[in-house]
């Protein structure tokens, strides 16, 4: 895997997986697909806490519905439903204020805002992406974590 950072995300830390980090790992990215597997590994052990945003369906399915492979989608939400110490938060009217806050004052976009608003309201540590406009997010308390800091 070749970590660059090999003090990767401390133990105990609950993390919000923005959406790339799950496209890595199920279209095995030639860069970041063994680190974005390596990090569901260690939620999958309790290492790490790890959370996502009901978002992530609408974002992660759509190439397989495009494609007609219903029974693929079908596996990944029974999968990521069911994915020990991985819990799935729904957007609600609290989380919809916050994401509007966040774009507001940061300049997100709604995806964007609507994943950090899921951390926020969880209490999560911080989020895993490769996105850089999440560092926005630092002064409201959240580390954020991009693939290109450990690969």
């Amino acid at each position: 895997m070749g970590l660059k950072n090999q003090a990767g995300i401390p133990a105990g830390r609950t993390i919000l997986l923005d959406t790339v980090t799950l496209i890595y790992f199920l279209e095995r990215h030639p860069r970041y697909g063994a680190f974005a597997e390596h990090c569901l590994r260690r939620i999958e052990s309790g290492e790490l806490m790890g959370i996502l945003s009901s978002l992530v369906f609408a974002e992660l399915l759509v190439p397989l519905y495009r494609t007609g492979d219903i029974a693929a989608a079908n596996g990944v939400i029974s999968r990521l439903s069911s994915f020990a110490n991985l819990s799935i938060h729904k957007l609600d009217a609290t989380t919809s204020a916050t994401a509007a806050r966040l774009r507001a004052e940061h300049g997100l976009r709604t995806p964007d805002a609507i994943h950090a608003a899921t951390a926020l309201s969880v209490g999560a540590d911080g989020v895993l992406t490769n996105d850089q406009q999440f560092q926005r997010l630092e002064d409201e308390g959240l580390t954020v974590w991009l693939f290109d800091d450990f690969v």
